[in-house]
């Protein structure tokens, strides 16, 4: 066997691709080869078995199992009888150490590369996915902190429901939905003396971007603004009042509720949504 049959010939062996005849001569050949000649098959065997790890993982065909137990079996035969006859020849008729040649080089050289892709994909594949869950759980957490913002504001509007419930003397008003919209409600619960309050307003609809609703105390006749506010949930919404103009509930005739231009008006001039007169406690 010349230098480039044995070359080609272990490359493919490595790779598992020699059956038959052709695989049987070469392991008998290799019963008598040179330690260098068994050396070079060591090496392209040992990166030839690093493949798989570039390669996805599927079943194996039906009997590779069998054929690879085979393989294996004659392998260790050829590996035993070839390590005793190497051990009965005098050291001078062994066959010189002989570097690998350019042929052996360049296909360890090919496999190595295959492994090298192969393992760069894989950790390119790995990256991309913690990336892509990184940036989910991103924005789970975003969407968890508005959460407990909102959550956080909601406990302060009832403690500070729970401050003027708590008051020696409060005023509760009861507002009914008037024509434009029927059926809103709301209540505005009030401390007289410390002139604070919590508005509480129920299926309004939700505030246009260029309006504000305004609440409005009406003294006698007059109307008197308490604050704007704006409704992004049909259901159910609480708004602090403070610094109320009027103190004394035997002043207020009534509690108003009007859409107004975004800011507020210093009088009302869009359509009442809510209205009703004030019950003392």
């Amino acid at each position: 066997m010349t230098s480039e049959e044995f070359e080609n010939l272990s490359a493919a062996y490595a790779l598992g691709t020699l059956s038959g005849e052709e695989l049987r001569q070469f392991e008998e050949y290799l019963r008598t080869a040179s330690e260098e000649e068994r050396r070079e098959v060591q090496e392209l065997k040992s990166t030839s078995a690093m493949l798989p790890l570039a390669l996805e993982r599927q079943a194996p065909p039906e009997g590779a199992r069998e054929k690879m137990r085979e393989k294996i079996r004659i392998s260790a035969a050829a590996e035993s009888s070839a390590r005793s006859r190497r051990a009965s020849l005098p050291s001078s008729s062994r066959a010189p150490r002989r570097p690998m040649s350019w042929t052996a080089m360049g296909a360890l050289a090919s496999l190595l590369a295959i492994v090298f892709v192969g393992v760069v994909l894989k950790l390119t594949g790995t990256i991309d996915s913690q990336k892509a869950d990184l940036t989910t759980s991103a924005q789970r957490v975003s969407e968890l902190a508005a959460q407990v913002t909102e959550l956080k504001c909601e406990l302060a509007r009832k403690e500070e429901l729970l401050k003027i419930l708590a008051s020696e003397r409060i005023a509760i008003t009861l507002m009914n939905g008037l024509k434009v919209d029927p059926v809103g409600f709301g209540k505005v619960i009030w401390d007289p003396e410390k002139r604070t309050a919590i508005l509480q307003v129920s299926r309004l609809p939700l505030s246009p971007s260029n309006k504000d609703y305004q609440l409005w105390v009406i003294k006698g006749k007059t109307p008197m603004s308490a604050g704007v506010f704006a409704v992004s949930d049909t259901t159910a919404s609480f708004f602090k009042i403070e610094g109320l103009a009027v103190a004394d509930p035997k002043e207020i005739s009534a509690f108003a509720v009007t859409l107004e231009p975004k800011g507020g008006v210093p009088a009302p001039t869009g359509d009442m949504y809510l209205a009703g007169s004030p019950t003392r406690l």
